[in-house]
């Protein structure tokens, strides 16, 4: 009986007992193999096999499963032996096809990557080189040249010792005593020992040089002659001069001995009587010679030169700032235009990448699309398709920024060291319209005076403000010296703005403001925050502005309370612009002394706003809030608290607690007096003129 799997098709033979466990052996190694593909080979350990059967209920041997394997040969197949054996097949129920190793022993690549062994080869005893026998007497003649030569007088001459003094005569016996090797030897020394003499002595060998004459064997004296004295008998034509005794050194004489066989005790009597005949020197008169006494040289101290103006200024490096030094070098290299700079950062400037005019007009046209300023990051993405993993990323950054900075009448730099935005000039101004930023600038003017000597930058990590009725409706903060303190410094030095990041973690919104720096007739302030205003606080909150590393985005945060609702006062321009009390519902807290509500100060209701003219002015702003919320005093004039006061007057202009008490203190008018009675109290008669 042959029974089949659906699943795969397949027909398995042998006894039911075997077509059946043959059947679930099969299922079992598709199961193991379901994510196999169709053909491709099933192994799986017989002990396994048997071990999964036991778990599905069916109990059998590895005999009876190898029989039943056995009896299916066109579906299983077997390899290896005991408890090594493998059971392969495939999904479709067919005997794999095992794939044939090739054998690859002799490939090229094999072959290709085998180096051949180092060949063998004998080791061959190299002949030492020998030096001629010839040459072994200018061994020592180094060491003679070398040695400094001793200076002599005028009537002694004293020579160095190893000097010989020999005539040709002498030299010729020398050659017939001598062996061939010897001969040559010994001529070589000879001719060298007169070259040496006639250098040292200053005259010619052949005319001037000192004659040893050496008599035959039987012609020598009885008398022997002193070792190391010659005498010397001075010729006719200069027996006048003085007596000249030449002291012959010891080796000459020696040598002498050695070439006639050396004296006898027989021989040297008659040789000491007739030396004095035999030996002839003669000497002509020389001049007399000035005598240079050798000195050692000896290095002279390498004197102490005073320090040059440069190198003393250098020395005060170390204790130099830093930030002094990057000033210096920065403005040094402000000139060469050599030297690509900005923001700190410098590059030799034939290194850095170009840009088409197609490029930059494509960077304005995205800005004016964007319709705010954008990050050199941005423009570097998104313009120049540079990612900010690519390993030129920041070098296309840096030229960005520097090719950007020349093109001056299309693009402002409003950026900050660590975020640097790019602006054109037709953009749209961020933040309020009803006032022009040159208009709120001559507001704050007093800032100039009240801003101290030498301004401090990023000196502080947070700072707290109180909302003014001003600053609210604007949407603006002033650059006092307070919050100056967490500002960035201007990264250029033409730089007029730059333009900050508001994040306000409250709300998680993110406002874009613009910080406008001080000139020489206009404070600094900071424009933009108008929304946040609207949505978040009233005129009087609490506002605290905390730095963060990157220098041109902060933190902005308010005092979180329970709702509350006041009448607060508001400016309505539908029509004819207007003071109103409107109901207001606010959660910030707020400093009670700068609260507008309509219980405080009820007599705003419907007030004007002041004209410009007036406003320049802080006396008339001054004498008109007087009026506008003092209590009159029997019909003479106005008095109110300088809190109050300094509340309402920051309604039509900003104005500092200081800039308040100087103009209530400095006017010459009058009109304005404190009250001796009351606390801080403050008094206006408006019959006086004010100004």
């Amino acid at each position: 009986m042959v029974v089949s799997a659906d699943a795969a098709n397949v027909t398995f033979s042998g006894t039911k007992k075997q077509q059946a466990l043959a059947a679930k052996v099969f299922e079992l190694l598709r199961w193991q193999g379901q994510f196999l593909s169709s053909d491709a080979t099933i192994r799986v350990r017989m002990t396994s096999v048997v071990e999964g059967l036991g778990k599905h209920g069916e109990s059998a041997t590895v005999a009876e499963a190898t029989a039943a394997i056995a009896a299916n040969k066109a579906v299983f197949v077997i390899d290896g032996t005991g408890d090594d054996a493998v059971l392969m097949t495939t999904r479709d129920g067919r005997v794999p096809v095992l794939e044939i190793v090739p054998d690859r022993s002799h490939s090229f690549a094999q072959r290709f990557m085998t180096p051949l062994p180092k060949p063998a080869t004998p080791l061959v005893r190299r002949e030492r080189t020998r030096v001629d026998r010839v040459w072994e007497g200018l061994a020592g003649l180094s060491e003679e040249f070398a040695a400094p030569r001793q200076e002599f007088g005028r009537a002694e001459i004293v020579r160095r010792e190893d000097e010989r003094i020999v005539s040709q005569a002498e030299r010729d016996a020398a050659a017939l005593a001598a062996s061939t090797d010897d001969l040559a030897v010994a001529g070589m020394v000879g001719e060298e020992s007169d070259r040496d003499v006639a250098g040292t002595a200053g005259v010619d060998d052949t005319d001037e040089a000192v004659i040893a004459t050496v008599p035959a064997a039987g012609e020598l004296p009885e008398t022997p002659v002193a070792a190391g004295t010659v005498t010397v008998e001075a010729p006719e034509d200069i027996a006048s001069g003085p007596d000249t005794t030449v002291e012959a050194p010891e080796a000459a004489t020696a040598a002498i001995d050695d070439v006639i066989g050396g004296p006898d005790t027989a021989d040297e009597a008659a040789l000491s009587e007739t030396a004095a005949d035999s030996v002839v020197v003669p000497v002509a008169p020389a001049p007399p010679v000035e005598v240079v006494v050798p000195v050692v040289a000896v290095a002279p101290p390498t004197p102490v030169r005073p320090a040059p103006a440069a190198m003393a200024a250098r020395a005060d490096l170390a204790n130099a700032d830093v930030a002094d030094l990057a000033a210096a070098i920065t403005e040094q290299l402000r000139g060469d235009n050599r030297v690509a700079h900005f923001g700190g950062q410098v590059w030799s400037e034939d290194r850095v990448p170009r840009f088409s005019r197609g490029d930059l007009r494509r960077i304005k046209d995205y800005i004016e699309e964007q319709e705010q300023p954008l990050t050199d990051t941005a423009l570097v993405q998104d313009i120049l398709g540079i990612r900010p993993q690519t390993p030129d990323f920041e070098a296309m950054r840096f030229a960005l920024n520097f090719r950007l900075s020349r093109e001056h009448r299309d693009y402002d730099f409003v950026g900050t060291g660590d975020q640097r935005f790019w602006s054109i000039s037709n953009l749209a101004q961020i933040g309020t319209t009803r006032r022009k930023p040159n208009e709120i600038g001559t507001d704050y003017r007093f800032l100039l005076d009240e801003a101290p000597a030498a301004p401090g930058f990023r000196t502080q990590q947070s700072v707290d403000h109180v909302v003014t009725f001003y600053e609210y409706i604007h949407g603006l903060l002033p650059m006092d010296a307070n919050l100056q303190s967490i500002l960035p410094a201007p990264l250029m030095p033409d730089q007029r703005s730059a333009v900050l990041t508001f994040e306000t973690p409250q709300s998680f919104t993110t406002y874009l403001v613009e910080l406008r720096y001080p000139s020489p007739n206009r404070g600094g302030f900071i424009l933009g925050l108008d929304d946040f205003y609207a949505e978040n606080v009233v005129p009087g909150a609490i506002l605290s502005i905390t730095a963060t590393e990157n220098d041109g985005h902060f933190r902005i945060e308010y005092i979180s309370q329970a709702n509350q609702n006041e009448r607060l006062l508001e400016l309505d321009e539908r029509r004819t612009a207007r003071y109103v009390f409107r109901p207001t519902a606010f959660h910030c807290g707020v400093e009670d002394d700068y609260l507008l509500s309509e219980e405080r100060f009820p007599r705003l209701a419907s007030e004007k706003p002041l004209d410009d003219k007036a406003r320049r002015r802080p006396e008339s702003v001054i004498a008109a809030t007087f009026e506008r919320i003092g209590g009159q005093q029997d019909g003479l004039g106005y008095s109110v608290s300088f809190g109050r006061l300094f509340t309402a007057v920051n309604v039509e202009r900003p104005m500092s607690e200081r800039l308040l008490r100087q103009t209530l203190e400095g006017d010459e008018s009058g009109a304005f007096a404190k009250d001796p009675e009351g606390d801080d109290v403050y008094t206006y008669v408006p019959s006086r003129p004010t100004g």
